[in-house]
C-alpha cells in the first residue's frame, strides 16, 4: 500500500463522501471513481465501465404495478411529509446540540416505521461496536463511555459518544437501509457537517 499527500480540502471531499462506517478512503475513491473494489488492470477497469455504460444505456422495463394499491404509495409520501416537517422544526433549523438533534432524528425514523427501524439498526454497526441495543446494559458492555441514551418513544437505546460526523453516519445509514428517498439523506448529512 502507498501513502500520498493530500490536501484538507481533498480530504475533507473524500471525507464526506463517506456512505458506510468503516470505509477506507480507497474504498471511497475507487466508488467515486468507479473503479472494482479490489485492485484489477486497468484493461478490466475500462471494460468494466464500458459494460456499466452499456447497462445503463439498455431501455428499461415499465413494471405495471396493478395489484399495488394507491393508498400504500399515498401512506409512504405522508410519512415522509412528516419526516420533511420534522426537519423543517426550529430544532433543525436553529443551532441546536448535534445530540439533540441525534436523537431527535432518531425517534422521527422509529415513528415513521418501527418495522423498517428496527432491521435498519441491526445493520448499521460500527467495526468493533455495537450502536443500538433493545437496552442500556448491552451497550454498556462496550465501556462506560459510550454514553447510551434511550430514543425518545422508542423501545431502543443509541451511543451518543460519537462526533458529530459519526452521528451524521449514523443516521443516514439507518435511512439508507430504511430506503428513504436520497433527497432527505442527503439533506439529513448537512446538518450532521
Amino acid at each position: 500500500m502507498k501513502n500520498i499527500e493530500i490536501d484538507d480540502e481533498l480530504y475533507h471531499y473524500i471525507a464526506s463522501r463517506t456512505q458506510s462506517i468503516g470505509e477506507s478512503a480507497s474504498d471511497i475513491l475507487r466508488r467515486l471513481l468507479r473503479l472494482p473494489s479490489s485492485p484489477q488492470p486497468f484493461a478490466l477497469v475500462q471494460q468494466n465501465v464500458i459494460d456499466e455504460l452499456k447497462e445503463m444505456a439498455k431501455p428499461k422495463e415499465k413494471k405495471h404495478l396493478h395489484h399495488e394499491p394507491l393508498v400504500k404509495s399515498e401512506v409512504k409520501r405522508s410519512s415522509n411529509e412528516q419526516l420533511q416537517k420534522v426537519l423543517d422544526s426550529a430544532l433543525f433549523t436553529e443551532p441546536a446540540k448535534g445530540v439533540v438533534r441525534f436523537l431527535t432524528l432518531l425517534e422521527a425514523l422509529y415513528k415513521h416505521n418501527p418495522d423498517a427501524f428496527a432491521k435498519a439498526t441491526e445493520m448499521v454497526t460500527g467495526n468493533s461496536r455495537t450502536y443500538f441495543a433493545k437496552d442500556e446494559a448491552s451497550l454498556l458492555k462496550h465501556g462506560n463511555s459510550v454514553k447510551a441514551k434511550q430514543i425518545p418513544s422508542s423501545p431502543f437505546w443509541v451511543v451518543t459518544n460519537n462526533n458529530t460526523n459519526r452521528k451524521g453516519l449514523i443516521v443516514t445509514n439507518v435511512m439508507s437501509e430504511m430506503g428513504l428517498p436520497e433527497k432527505l439523506i442527503k439533506r439529513v448529512q448537512d446538518l450532521f457537517v
